[in-house]
């Protein structure tokens, strides 16, 4: 039987449905008049708003143009009513002050922070989309050594070296205008190294003539720090052994040494021959005469300075120069730099291929950001609820700190991260301010603690250690899929166009 509450509840209803019909219902809300009926969709309940009562289905069939569509989800992600405009001038005001009061259920004064994270996240990675904007690049200039001046283009390969420039948030367009001047052949045969003669030493003292005496190895410095051997008959042999290997290194460094100065002349690629003839001719070659085209009397000045060093550590070691003249003479690359060899998903890549690689992300770093591209927005959606579980591992309560407290404060933490990166890329990139990526640390570490203290009312201590705590376990999180995505890219490069 009815009670005679539930006949008032339906008679009010009645009344109030009476009171809201035709045109009236339909013309109350923005949504098309021929997209909505008197009768629910669903149920078929009278309806009295724009959801039904009975079962809460909105008044809306949705059939329509999917540009509307596009339009009012738009608009309705990016609102700009008052609400959205006082949420944001909070966010940055009184951080964390908005997180607290929406989960303590003060829901109608700010804009929710999934729509909040929603329309950052569109903003953010749809500019980055549209601009070719890469997260991290690395390129390359060439520029002339220490010891040399006057434009690359005058100088030989032996004149100048590689100087990378790593750049963050770039757009692709201005990496290729950069990248325009750079002259990659050049690049190719600096990485690859350059062909160059050179003594070989290799340890072996006879090379050099006869093998230095017990007071040769003394006066050197290379004996071992012990008594007068003349009165330690026993072990004297150990000691002298001891002894060679230290004047072994010390002679291989000063070959070493050696061998750079000649990197620094002209001809390279026979100097080391044209020294032995001119000694055998009578006529010793002065090194400094040999400086390459290009070179100033810096450069001349910074090879005496080198030859001088050489020939006093020579004197300390019982040698002259031209006992280095000795040693066998061979054919070196001089690399910029050495990786060795390595394998790629069972492509095995040596050395060459591994500078080829590089000179291919050198002029095209969209390969080396391919897979942070495509999987960044997706992996940054999923990190909000592990930055959640971090944070409850640390600061925890059962009414303040529960893990909805945290998704909640995790939410418009990474939107307000969105929206500063926004800002710090847009400067970095339409004007001439530099350093953008410290400040965007040194704000970021200034903002989590302040609103992590708002949020869960703890003590500065309690604040800052897990602040900093949930920052580092979450950066080396990021650390580390950013790695493994980049990998993932070098990866699809050398299967794609294998070298």
């Amino acid at each position: 039987m009815m009670s005679s509450s539930g006949t008032g509840e339906r008679l009010a209803d009645a009344e109030a449905a009476a009171l809201i019909t035709g045109e009236d219902l339909l013309s109350r809300d923005e949504i098309p008049d021929a997209n909505q009926q008197i009768e629910c969709f669903s149920c078929g309940e009278t309806m009295t708003g724009l959801f039904c009562h009975s079962c809460g289905q909105k008044n809306d069939d949705y059939r329509r143009s999917i540009w509307s569509l596009f339009s009012e989800t738009f608009a309705s992600v990016f609102s700009l009513e008052n609400r959205m405009w006082r949420t944001w001038l909070m966010l940055m005001a009184k951080p964390g002050h908005v997180a607290r009061e929406f989960s303590d259920g003060k829901r109608t004064s700010w804009t929710s922070p999934v729509r909040i994270y929603l329309a950052l996240s569109i903003i953010l990675f749809g500019y980055m989309s549209l601009t070719e904007t890469r997260i991290f690049s690395v390129r390359t200039d060439i520029v002339p050594r220490a010891e040399f001046t006057g434009d690359v283009e005058n100088l030989q390969d032996s004149s100048v070296k590689l100087s990378p420039d790593f750049g963050f948030f770039r757009r692709q367009a201005e990496l290729d205008r950069l990248n325009a001047g750079t002259d990659f052949e050049r690049v190719t045969r600096l990485i690859q190294g350059i062909p160059r003669e050179v003594f070989a030493f290799e340890g072996d003292l006879t090379l050099l003539g006869d093998l230095p005496s017990n007071h040769q190895l003394k006066s050197s410095g290379s004996w071992p720090n012990t008594e007068s051997f003349e009165s330690k008959e026993d072990g004297v042999d150990d000691l002298r052994a001891q002894a060679l290997d230290t004047y072994t290194q010390k002679v291989e460094d000063v070959v070493d040494t050696y061998n750079n100065v000649l990197f620094v002349v002209k001809n390279q690629d026979t100097i080391a021959h044209r020294i032995v003839e001119a000694e055998a001719a009578g006529s010793p070659l002065d090194i400094v005469d040999e400086i390459r085209f290009g070179s100033t009397e810096r450069g001349k000045q910074y090879t005496r300075d080198s030859l001088k060093r050489i020939d006093q550590d020579l004197k300390k070691l019982g040698l002259i120069r031209s006992d280095l003249h000795r040693l066998p003479i061979k054919i070196k690359n001089g690399y910029s730099f050495s990786v060795g060899s390595t394998s790629v998903n069972g492509v095995k890549l040596s050395e060459t291929d591994i500078q080829k690689i590089s000179v291919k992300i050198l002029r095209n770093p969209a390969l080396l950001n391919e897979g942070i591209s495509r999987y960044l927005p997706r992996i940054m959606f999923l990190m909000m609820p592990f930055a959640a579980i971090i944070g409850l591992v640390f600061i925890r309560g059962r009414k303040t700190a529960l893990l909805y407290d945290h998704l909640v404060h995790a939410t418009y933490i990474h939107a307000v991260t969105f929206a500063f990166l926004f800002l710090l890329i847009m400067l970095s990139q339409w004007s001439p301010l530099t350093g953008m990526i410290k400040l965007f640390f040194f704000g970021i570490a200034i903002y989590l603690p302040l609103s992590t203290k708002t949020m869960f009312r703890r003590g500065w201590f309690k604040t800052l250690f897990a602040s900093y705590s949930i920052a580092f376990l979450y950066g080396l999180t990021m650390l580390g899929i950013v790695v493994a995505l980049t990998w993932q890219s070098i990866v699809r490069a050398v299967e794609i166009a294998p070298v």
